[in-house]
């Protein structure tokens, strides 16, 4: 008898299945079934209501520290769990920074304290290889670099090689230019290099990776943020552009739909929220804080883009759960036996628009404000845990990456 029984549609190995039935002990799922079967505790899903994995999101910044008036660990993993992530990758522009395996350890103190969903920890340049092999052994996910970083570039990609820590890339130079940063760095890369590009915005941009893929291979991947998928800086009214800024900036809708495009070309592997709090009087000040939050809204917009006919389910969840898992290495992604029972039941029977008011996180405010929905989040399952049922049930439990093993 399974500790519970999740019985209602669900969506498996990318197919829209009617009835299902996932049966779930201890932290892991035990059999996935068509139909309903077995015995015990039971959750039957109500009409309109669906069954998906839940998100990994590799680009999260939580603040806390000196910048806790801004975002903590708690509201910012609460605001995860909230949307349907149960996993996050934080990044290291903490004030103090996580440039150093001490800082890097006591960063893991504070998620393991205050975390709602698991998590791992993206390190700042790094210029010691024995550094960078110290923060691998303590469970990094990768070594960040921002824009002022790259004038330095060939020193972190000789740490990169030398220590294995892949690399993160902010592809930007003067004047917020992302396709000129891309092509800098497209031209110092080799086909052993693992990088990453964050939050990538210009057609040009992702042209060049896109070729660049085919002759250095796969190891360069590509992520890519709702706000560039979904939003282009002329669509927005005067509200919205005055809470906007972000970097890389909002482009063109050309620019967009060429980004967007790039999930069903595979070109984009990720989908993350680059959620970036800050308060509403840094947003509107003369020097415009770039960033907002995102944690709460990423799934719900890119499963109404699918619900509306725009997105394949199975490319929504590879990009948003399965392909960001398999990064950091995890088994989760996926309505799978012997995978962490880290699951979603959306409502895709409502239309709901997005007011920022009520986010978990800090941070209230979004260009999606009022944004329309057709899909909401019920209920989540961290490791076979309901952690939000319409609200926080949890106080902390978040584990590293790192001991979250192969079943």
């Amino acid at each position: 008898m399974a500790d519970l029984r999740i019985v209602g549609r669900a969506v498996v190995d990318g197919r829209l299945i009617d009835e299902v039935t996932v049966e779930i002990d201890g932290e892991r799922i035990s059999s996935v079934n068509v139909g309903e079967v077995g015995s015990g505790p039971r959750l039957l899903l109500g009409k309109g209501q669906l069954l998906l994995p839940s998100a990994t999101d590799l680009h999260v910044h939580l603040r806390d520290w000196n910048q806790a008036y801004k975002e903590d660990v708690f509201t910012g993993t609460s605001a995860a769990a909230a949307g349907g992530v149960t996993t996050v990758a934080e990044m290291p522009n903490t004030s103090p920074p996580i440039r150093s395996p001490e800082a890097l350890r006591e960063r893991l103190s504070l998620l393991a304290a205050r975390a709602i969903v698991d998590y791992s920890v993206h390190v700042g340049a790094l210029e010691k290889v024995k550094d960078a092999k110290r923060a691998l052994e303590l469970g990094a996910c990768g070594m960040k670099l921002y824009p002022e970083d790259l004038e330095r570039l060939e020193d972190y990609l000789k740490v990169s090689r030398e220590s294995g820590m892949r690399l993160v890339v902010h592809a930007e130079l003067e004047g917020d230019d992302e396709a000129k940063a891309v092509k800098m760095l497209l031209s110092r890369i080799r086909a052993d290099d693992d990088i990453r590009f964050a939050h990538i915005s210009r057609a040009e941009s992702l042209r060049m990776i896109e070729l660049a893929k085919e002759g250095l291979g796969a190891r360069i991947k590509v992520e890519a943020t709702p706000h560039h998928l979904l939003l282009s800086e002329e669509e927005l009214d005067e509200n919205s552009r005055r809470i906007s800024a972000v970097r890389p900036p909002l482009a063109s809708m050309a620019d967009k739909q060429y980004i967007f495009s790039g999930l069903e070309r595979c070109s984009v592997d990720f989908i993350a929220s680059d959620h970036a709090p800050h308060t509403l009087e840094e947003k509107v000040s003369e020097r415009r804080a770039p960033g907002f939050p995102g944690l709460e809204i990423m799934y719900p917009l890119m499963l109404t883009e699918w619900l509306e006919g725009r997105l394949k389910i199975s490319t929504l969840l590879k990009k948003l759960c399965k392909a960001p898992a398999e990064y950091l290495g995890i088994p989760k992604g996926d309505i799978r036996k012997g995978f962490y029972a880290d699951l979603v039941v959306f409502d895709t029977s409502v239309r709901w628009s997005i007011s920022a008011r009520d986010f978990l996180s800090k941070a209230k405010y979004t260009p999606f404000e009022g944004r329309k929905l057709s899909a909401k989040v019920v209920s989540v399952f961290r490791r076979g845990e309901l952690v939000y049922n319409g609200c926080l049930l949890v106080k902390g439990g978040g584990m590293h990456v790192r001991e979250l093993k192969h079943g």
